[in-house]
């Protein structure tokens, strides 16, 4: 994954964090977060560093200003329909197409930040560390993909999935588990499948950038490749991505209905929490 969509993911990933208090101090670092993220695939001076550094910081003030709030209301907005009964499937699909708008807010709202560190890195010597180092990364986790037998790979992604959901209603029972690994076994993209399209955006990001582009079409090309890629490559991606956002939202549902007294409670505490953390965070 380029260095962009790296940044993006620590934006958006402190909101898949466990607990109130945890996202309150994984605030507390989310702009050391961004800056190492950048140098992994960045050769930076010292001159340079300090322009991430302020770069980092504005960002995740953006973020708090102007993003939380909008999730802070989407969650809370969650959390009343889990206390009035739970989603309908047309609920559901509302709320992942919310919270997919959100992120495409998110990557939209960073991609100046992101654009104003990458300018300065469209040199042939920087340039060509910065695609050394994303060759190397891929060629890491396609070893590691490689490594693993099919069925090491399924239980893996189940887990991950298992821990994603119970972080919000606590642990989860037995037939929630199996539909989990139902859906992960159901056909949906491979990571080999995945790391091919991330290839596909690492040489469109480096061919990009060998133009030297302005900053304004920086900031364009970094919201498209992220939000859009399949306009730039891998055109048939798309329907892959939705097929695999189709099939979460059923097993999603599926697991909601499937929730007990006590996981439906721990959900709406979370949920709520997530929001009350998120205004204060706003305003902080």
């Amino acid at each position: 994954m380029h260095v962009q969509i790296h940044i993006a993911a620590v934006i958006v990933g402190l909101l898949a964090l466990s607990g109130c208090s945890t996202l309150k101090l994984a605030y507390s670092f989310a702009d050391n977060m961004v800056e190492e993220q950048a140098e992994t695939y960045l050769d930076l001076s010292a001159e340079q560093e300090e322009r991430l550094t302020q770069q980092a910081a504005a960002l995740i003030a953006w973020h708090r200003s102007d993003m939380l709030p909008k999730y802070a209301l989407f969650f809370r907005a969650q959390a009343e329909i889990a206390e009035a009964g739970g989603w309908t499937r047309k609920q559901l699909r509302t709320a992942i197409g919310q919270f997919q708008t959100l992120m495409e807010q998110t990557v939209a709202g960073a991609s100046p930040f992101i654009a104003e560190v990458i300018s300065e890195h469209t040199g042939l010597q920087k340039l060509a560390h910065l695609e050394a180092r994303m060759a190397d990364n891929l060629a890491k986790r396609r070893a590691e993909e490689v490594a693993k037998t099919p069925q090491e790979a399924i239980d893996e992604w189940v887990e991950r999935g298992i821990d994603r959901i119970s972080r919000f209603t606590g642990p989860l029972t037995k037939t929630q588990i199996d539909i989990i690994r139902a859906y992960r076994e159901s056909g949906s993209s491979t990571a080999i499948r995945w790391l091919k399209n991330r290839e596909y955006r690492q040489n469109a990001l480096v061919a990009f950038l060998r133009t030297k582009p302005e900053k304004t079409k920086i900031t364009a090309f970094v919201s498209q490749i992220i939000l859009r890629a399949h306009e730039v490559i891998d055109p048939e991606y798309r329907e892959i991505s939705d097929a695999r956002w189709a099939l979460r939202e059923a097993m999603y549902f599926n697991i909601l209905v499937k929730l007990n007294d006590e996981q439906r409670k721990e959900l709406i505490t979370n949920l709520r929490g997530y929001a009350a953390d998120m205004a204060e965070l706003a305003k902080t």
